[in-house]
């Protein structure tokens, strides 16, 4: 998808009813991960910035839209893609927007990503909340190797997600 359609899809938004929203968010997914990438560059890299209000408010719908029951390939597609974006070049604003996205739609494939965010004092708590929200043996595990290197609020962050992913 052209940054010029990417734009005029996101100006649409917020729709007027269920199914424009609907075939907007599939149109956003149709672009694949270039077009998700794109639309996480326009959110911005601080919060607040107006010109980024418009892609962040769709690529949060496209969140909820990709994560429906009867849509497990293009919830894959956009959390692969959003994991991705955890290691580039993005403000810990960017990213802890991505984790809160990855939170939602994020599964055991994702964690990793999430992981590497452990050992951060900004990103620490986001990463955490997504790991505990995505749950299993994989999360628990990641919070395990965590433990040893957090200190401060990052352990008590690291050691609350344990006990709580400990008792599920």
């Amino acid at each position: 998808m052209s940054s010029k359609e990417l734009l005029e899809v996101i100006e649409k938004l917020p729709a007027d009813d269920y199914e424009t929203a609907q075939g907007l968010c599939e149109k956003l997914l149709a672009g694949g991960a270039e077009t998700i990438e794109q639309l996480v560059k326009m959110v911005g890299e601080r919060f607040g910035v107006p010109d980024g209000a418009k892609p962040k408010y769709a690529l949060h719908g496209l969140v909820h839209h990709a994560c429906r029951p009867d849509n497990d390939g293009g919830r894959k597609l956009l959390a692969e893609t959003l994991a991705k974006q955890l290691s580039a070049d993005h403000s810990d604003e960017l990213k802890a927007f991505i984790v809160r996205q990855l939170q939602l739609c994020g599964r055991a494939d994702e964690v990793p990503a999430l992981a590497n965010l452990l050992d951060s004092d900004r990103l620490c708590n986001p990463a955490t909340q997504a790991l505990v929200a995505i749950g299993g043996d994989a999360a628990l595990k990641a919070l395990r190797n965590a433990q040893p290197k957090a200190k401060g609020p990052r352990k008590v962050a690291v050691d609350q997600a344990v006990e709580i992913l400990s008792q599920r």
